[in-house]
Order: C-alpha cells, then structure tokens, then sequence
C-alpha cells in the first residue's frame, strides 16, 4: 500500500483550490461548493421506517462493493492524483475505539492504519488502488471517515454513515463527470 504525506506544494495547491481540509465540518458548505449531493445507494430520502429496515451492517456490506468500484474508477480517471484527508483530532485519545478498529483489519492495514496516526499531519497522498480501497472500506464500514479530494475534477467526496457520501463540487464538470461515474456502478447522487 503506497500512502506518502502530502507535500507541501501539494498541500499549497490543495489549499488555494479547496481552502479547507476539514470539509465535513463545514457549517455552510453551498457557500465554498455551489454543487452538492449526496452519493447513495438510494435516489430518494428514505423513511424513517424504510431505514431501519434497510440500513445496518447487512446494507454496508451488500453495498460497499459499489463504492470502492467508484472510488476506484475516479482515482483512474484523476491519473492518480487523489488526496486523502484524515481527521484526527481527539480520536487518538479514544484508545477504546482505536482498538476496536485495530481489531477489525487484517495486520497489513493494522500497521497501515497505527502509521496515519504517529504523526500529526493529516494530508496523504494516496499512490495506488490498494490504498485507496483500503481508505474507502474504512469509511465504507464506519470504521473511521476521511475526506477524499479529487483536484481535477474541483471535487471532494466525504466518507459518511449509512454509505450516503456528501459530494461537494467547485464546478458543474467535475459534479457532472462524478455523477457519470457514479451512476455507471450503480449508486446515485441526490441532490
């Protein structure tokens, strides 16, 4: 698994594009990103009742494959170039849940996932499939969100629960051509 930190021109750039790296804290988001969705296994909101019962650890992995097959195809697409955001403010403290997590990947992504946290900084760049599918499994399976940045296409896309996947785009191409992409693997984006 290749998954270097992002350099600083890398970051510079990913700065002076997205201006955030913690998107998914963004109170207002419509103000930075004119078009959202939602990337979901659904094309509609479902109901209250709809959702108990379609929802849970069954839903995740029945679906996650769709998910990684998406992610996979943009990081193609993007000729690799495709960052990754880790949040980890306060979840190192939480030994309960990062041994729980821990416990839930094979050795290989174990170590992975112990090296993201020695440090501090939190921009990766994500240098080949076998990263990125592990990255996306682990928002896929709840077990730790990022944020996924795809320069090119002006786009971030958020791990979230549920598999419904906040897509924030600058412009309406790279909205355009994630949707295409989306909908070819058989999920949606709700708007």
């Amino acid at each position: 698994m290749k998954l270097t930190l992002a350099t600083n021109e890398e970051i510079n750039m990913l700065h002076s594009k997205f201006k955030k790296f913690n998107t998914h804290l963004l109170e207002e988001p419509r103000k930075m990103y004119p078009f959202i969705g939602i990337m979901d296994v659904f094309n509609r909101v479902l109901t209250e009742e709809e959702a108990s019962e379609l929802l849970g650890r069954s839903h995740n992995l029945k679906h996650g494959a769709k998910f990684v097959s998406t992610f996979t195809q943009l990081f193609h697409m993007e000729d690799n170039e495709v960052y990754v955001h880790i949040y980890k403010k306060g979840f190192i403290q939480n030994k309960k849940v990062f041994k729980f997590i821990l416990a839930s990947l094979n050795r290989a992504e174990a170590s992975l996932f112990r090296k993201l946290f020695s440090t501090n900084k939190g921009i990766y760049k994500i240098g080949d499939v076998e990263a990125l599918i592990f990255l996306t499994k682990l928002s896929v399976n709840e077990l730790h969100f990022s944020n996924f940045f795809f320069p090119s296409l002006d786009t971030v896309i958020i791990g979230n629960y549920e598999l419904s996947f906040p897509v924030y785009s600058k412009t309406s191409i790279g909205f355009k051509k994630c949707k295409e992409i989306v909908e070819e693997n058989g999920l949606f984006i709700r708007q």
